[in-house]
């Protein structure tokens, strides 16, 4: 599955990998880079869930208009792991948090990875202009890094201050 994004209607994109369930981290560095959800959009390029505190919160993402993800592999393990009945290897990777969560949580993180079915496998942003990748910003104590693509007419672009 292909999804393409006009990469003209955002102000900023960041792209982000492997969240894992650190949904806190994440809003607190967003804050920090000044994150504006009516102009900024977000990329995950997998793996949301998992090993973190947060995974349902890290689910409830993919609700937001700013949020744009591709289905990783721990999503796919979660995906298969109910599909068949069998939550070893899922658990044996981070699944646990599903088995421990209590019946309404997992209620709603259903309904959640069942949109992750339907999740693109790729993602294209297309530009009218150029455009250039910063360097990730590792984010400290964490394996969580974020990318961030600006355009510019004159086809160079100045890195977001790092604040």
């Amino acid at each position: 599955m292909y999804q393409r994004i006009n990469g003209s209607d955002w102000r900023n994109i960041w792209l982000m990998g492997d969240l894992h369930g650190c949904f806190a981290l994440l809003m607190n560095r967003l804050r920090q880079l000044r994150f504006d959800p009516w102009a900024d959009l977000l990329i995950s390029v997998g793996d949301l869930i998992d090993r973190g505190p947060q995974s349902a919160d890290c689910l409830g993402l993919l609700r937001c208009r700013w949020f744009r993800a591709v289905r990783g592999n721990h999503e796919q393990m979660a995906l298969e792991a109910l599909e068949s009945g069998d939550m070893r290897l899922w658990q044996m990777n981070g699944g646990d948090w599903y088995v421990k969560g209590d019946a309404r949580q997992r209620a709603d993180v259903d309904r959640l990875l069942a949109h992750c079915r339907r999740l693109p496998l790729i993602i294209e942003v297309g530009m009218r202009e150029s455009a250039a990748c910063d360097r990730p910003r590792r984010l400290p104590g964490a394996g969580l890094s974020l990318a961030a693509a600006g355009r510019s007419p004159t086809g160079t672009m100045e890195p977001p201050s790092s604040e």
